[in-house]
């Protein structure tokens, strides 16, 4: 080709690109604008006037504030594209239009608007099974709003994802929109809600290793059983059975079978039963896989074997994921107690598919060493900022520790003062410093309560208490109450201040009024004790009690014993009793690990009768497989008189009851007279094993087995007299209050003995 031809091509080429380019400026400038005809307007030509037109609610102000474009300055289509962009962002307009008027030395700019339309009512029906608030609180759109379409979509999206939480799969909901006058429009939400679908079977096919009874207990999703016992996880919910998916996948790699594939799971619905069965294909379980070599290196900070010992794996076990989860956070943790926030622990996993083996190698990074820089504490209104601090475990300026930080939220919750703690980090830019949030949600710590409890022991039970647990936001409490059952009567005024003097003693003061009828005599005690303690490390407190109290002993039965009748009579008892507690329960409400131990040592003969009592009690609490809790509990207790007086009967110990050996009547347990009244003991030992489950959040199922006895004294103590029983119970949460049963058996029935006895509480546990 000549030179004179790809001169030509060039220049077709070049004014062919021109072109494009040209139509594409004007075509973005016409979506910009969208086709308005101040497009046409020539930049630099000066604005003389601005005018809108077409709102009616908006008011003309607000439109005028959000505008760039000023009169007397030069016209400019990128000012206009911004100010059109601002009137859109503020949600009120469905359209805008600008057009442009010339006019004498310059142009005349008018904005044409047109509002959408606002909602003048919001109704819905067709619901049956869910209450009209429950719906209200899911609308996104309320009267005399700007309508929206994207916000009635999200009103329809929220009240289906809650028809779905609550069980009803099929629940739709279709939107009525109806234009009315004065550009307003009424909103109906039409509601299909069909039945509840619940899961009638999981199954599992291609399983070999693990039973499908075994494979269900990992899922959350469970099979429905019947009303009462089956909880919400019987509802079919799509979005839980990815997850029970992972978490069967999981429970394969947690028991070496890393290779383990599921396939696609079948869902069958039967929309007129309401039921589903879900049918979940283990395509290939592979082969199970132990665990080879586990190395680990050791830096500045730890040996390597410092870091073996934080080891959660042993060479020859069953490979688990968790296992090497667990390790990496001990790991991690050991790194963060000594100041190193942002260590980080990476495994190196090698397969030997041979040897079935795998390999595992630790590479630990501890990073900066950090500081606590600033502690802030948010969202307190009413408690004071130093009974949050004075929990906390860490300072400001001291070294970072993971594990401090978590024992400080444990502490704020068992408080009872809050909802919720959280406690975030902030890293200071260039700086060794982490500053803290420690942000609470308060809840109330007031409460009155008045009410009527059942009991196998007293029948109808009256109480009454005004509390408040948080004092001022000061974090004292005061309680006053008012127990009266069929065999006691308790009056009780209580104060107590948990840091005295802003350190940690623990300070208070009791007055009371008791009776109790034992059958065979009455006890009526009246009096006041005072307390003082101090907390010794993490766990530990000790207090001390001085107790005074006027006893009265009455109303004696005619075939009481000739001990009981030697004691009839008002007489004073004045006490002092040390008290060692050790705490670590992670939740002190509802404890699943940790323990609770406590010893005390009660000495009486200030003034009046003269004896001491021993008593000890210890209880660990521990999580079981399969989502079961238990604690295991152990108590025992002695006593005499000295200087020649007897322990008084009042003082003695019982034991049988649904509080302390069930299967057995009240105090039906120990020493009796010849009449087999109960006389109590000066020795008595007790063991409690319970293990339970909870279904959902009101019902618990549990299993226990209980042992005790009690001595006339301590030279009669033998365990191997000890009285037995074993039984089932049901804690149910209803709205008159929680109701206990405990079905017991005596395991040693004696000729006269019931075979056992049904234990019943309402209104407490």
């Amino acid at each position: 080709m000549s030179a004179h031809g790809y001169a030509a091509r060039d220049a077709a080429r070049v004014a062919h690109n021109g072109l494009l380019r040209l139509l594409l400026v004007l075509s973005l400038g016409l979506l910009c604008l969208r086709g308005y005809a101040a497009a046409a307007v020539p930049p630099g030509t000066i604005v003389r006037d601005i005018e809108i037109r077409g709102h009616r609610r908006t008011q003309e102000a607000t439109i005028r504030f959000y505008l760039k474009t000023e009169v007397g300055k030069p016209f400019s289509p990128q000012v206009l594209r911004e100010d059109i962009r601002r009137l859109y962002a503020l949600g009120v307009f469905d359209n805008i239009m600008v057009t442009a008027e010339p006019i004498a030395d310059g142009v005349r700019l008018v904005f044409i608007v047109s509002e959408k339309p606002t909602v003048r009512n919001v109704t819905f029906s067709g619901n049956r099974f869910v209450n009209d608030d429950e719906i209200r609180q899911r609308l996104r759109l309320r009267p005399r709003d700007t309508f929206d379409r994207h916000r009635l979509r999200e009103t329809v999206s929220s009240l289906r994802s809650y028809y779905r939480e609550q069980g009803y799969y099929f629940a739709h909901v279709s939107p009525e929109v109806t234009a009315v006058a004065d550009n307003q429009v009424d909103v109906h939400l039409r509601i299909t809600e069909g039945k509840k679908v619940r899961i009638a079977s999981i199954r599992f096919t291609g399983n070999a290793h693990f039973t499908s009874a075994e494979l269900r207990r990992q899922l959350q999703l469970k099979e429905f059983v019947l009303p009462v016992l089956s909880s919400t996880s019987s509802l079919y919910r799509p979005e839980l059975l990815r997850v029970d998916l992972q978490l069967v996948e999981n429970f394969y790699q947690n028991h070496g079978f890393v290779d383990v594939q599921l396939g696609e799971p079948l869902v069958e619905i039967n929309r007129e039963a309401g039921a589903v069965t879900i049918t979940v294909p283990i395509a290939s379980e592979g082969e199970q896989y132990k665990l080879g070599r586990l190395d680990v290196q050791g830096d500045e900070v730890f040996s390597a074997e410092a870091l073996r010992q934080q080891l959660r794996l042993a060479t020859g076990e069953i490979y688990s994921r968790e296992a090497v989860r667990r390790t990496i956070l001990a790991l991690t943790e050991a790194y963060t107690d000594k100041g190193y926030a942002f260590a980080d622990v990476t495994p190196t996993v090698t397969v030997d598919r041979e040897a079935r083996l795998i390999h595992l190698r630790f590479t630990t990074r501890p990073g900066p060493r950090v500081y606590i820089g600033r502690i802030d504490i948010v969202g307190n209104e009413r408690t004071r900022d130093w009974v949050i601090r004075r929990e906390l475990r860490f300072h400001e300026g001291e070294l970072y520790s993971g594990s401090k930080l978590r024992r400080s939220r444990q502490r704020l919750l068992n408080l009872q003062y809050f909802e919720e703690v959280k406690i975030d980090t902030k890293r200071r830019a260039d700086e060794a410093l982490l500053d803290v949030e420690v942000e609470v949600r308060e809840q109330s710590t007031g409460q009155f309560t008045a009410g009527l409890g059942f009991s196998s022991i007293e029948a109808v039970v009256f109480t009454a208490a005004v509390t408040q647990r948080n004092l001022f936001g000061r974090g004292q409490s005061i309680t006053a109450s008012a127990r009266i059952g069929g065999l006691s009567q308790d009056f009780l005024l209580d104060f107590r201040e948990p840091w005295l003097f802003g350190r940690p003693i623990i300070a208070g003061f009791s007055v009371f009024r008791r009776s109790l009828d034992f059958f065979t005599f009455d006890v009526r005690r009246t009096g006041f004790n005072l307390s003082l303690g101090r907390h010794f490390g993490e766990f530990t407190r000790l207090t001390t009690t001085y107790n005074f109290e006027i006893l009265e002993i009455s109303d004696l039965d005619p075939s009481a014993s000739q001990f009981l009748q030697e004691q009839e009579g008002t007489s004073i008892v004045s006490s002092i009793t040390p008290r060692l507690v050790y705490d670590s329960r992670d939740n002190v409400f509802d404890p699943s690990g940790g323990a609770l131990h406590s010893f005390e040592v009660e000495l009486a003969g200030l003034s009046g009768a003269r004896f001491f009592k021993v008593l000890g009690d210890s209880t660990w609490y521990f999580p079981l497989p399969a989502g079961l809790t238990g604690f295991v509990r152990g108590r025992f207790g002695l006593g005499d008189g000295y200087g020649g007086d007897v322990m008084p009967a009042s003082e003695r110990f019982f034991l049988g009851g649904v509080t302390t050996i069930r299967g057995f009547d009240f105090r039906e347990i120990g020493p009796q007279d010849a009449e087999g009244n109960p006389l109590g003991g000066t020795a008595f030992v007790q063991f409690n094993l319970e293990v339970g489950r909870s279904f959902g959040r009101l019902l618990r199922l549990v299993a226990f087995v209980d042992a005790g006895n009690v001595y006339p004294s301590l030279s009669r103590f033998d365990l191997g007299e000890l009285r037995r029983s074993a039984g089932f119970g049901i804690r149910l949460l209803t709205p008159v209050g929680p109701i206990r049963l405990d079905w017991g058996f005596k395991l040693d029935r004696r000729p006269g003995e019931s075979i056992g006895e049904l234990g019943f509480l309402l209104g407490s546990f």
